[in-house]
């Protein structure tokens, strides 16, 4: 019995240490969420030196979660080097190979796709990527892109053809885990950020 007893205790002991590490992993991602009509629309966040904000903007370049149908609206992200130091900062993310990053979803969860297709990504030196101190880099694309084909430093994007969405309430968010290099070539110096998990929630209205 007493064996019984002892084997009962290892495997709680046991589930207990999976749980608290499945916690913990959970813990680890940082949830950054703006909700429609927000008094601030924007998602500022600040972590080891480093700035990112995260909005939507209005056909005035206004940070917005609520937008008139018929009206266009754009993506907006930036990341600032507050750290006294340069860092090398590659954002893969706009490029990967499953990107959610820019993607619209309904409040049922359908996907309405995303404002840029990435018809490839050119390797280059990180150099190019260099964020000095106080230095920001800011990503800006419209849902409804005039422009057929653009390029952000070395990736090359299409438009995708977007129509202006329906009344009705949408949101958009992507995570990350942000690693910044210190020197270019040597990848054990680099600073790590723990995940960011971002969402805007924005709402289409009629605009009568």
């Amino acid at each position: 019995m007493k064996k019984n007893t002892l084997k009962l205790t290892v495997i709680l002991f046991a589930l207990a240490g999976i749980f608290a590490c499945q916690k913990e992993n959970v813990d680890d991602i940082h949830f950054k969420e703006i909700t429609i009509g927000s008094e601030n629309p924007s998602i500022n966040y600040s972590t080891n030196g480093i700035k990112f904000k995260f909005c939507l903007l209005n056909e005035e370049s206004k940070p917005s979660t609520i937008f008139n149908e018929g009206e266009n609206f754009s993506f907006y992200f930036s990341t600032t080097n507050n750290r006294n130091e340069t860092l090398y900062f590659d954002y893969d993310f706009i490029y990967s190979a499953e990107p959610v990053f820019c993607r619209v979803y309904n409040s049922d969860g359908k996907d309405f796709g995303k404002s840029y297709q990435c018809k490839g990504a050119t390797f280059i030196s990180l150099e190019v990527y260099k964020l000095e101190n106080n230095q920001k880099c800011v990503f800006q694309v419209p849902w409804i892109d005039n422009r057929s084909d653009w390029g952000w430093y070395s990736v090359a994007l299409k438009n995708t053809q977007n129509d202006y969405l329906p009344q009705g309430k949408y949101y958009t968010e992507f995570e990350y885990n942000f690693i910044f290099r210190r020197t270019v070539g040597n990848d054990d110096n680099f600073l790590k950020i723990d995940k960011v998990k971002f969402k805007i929630n924005f709402e289409i209205k009629d605009n009568k």
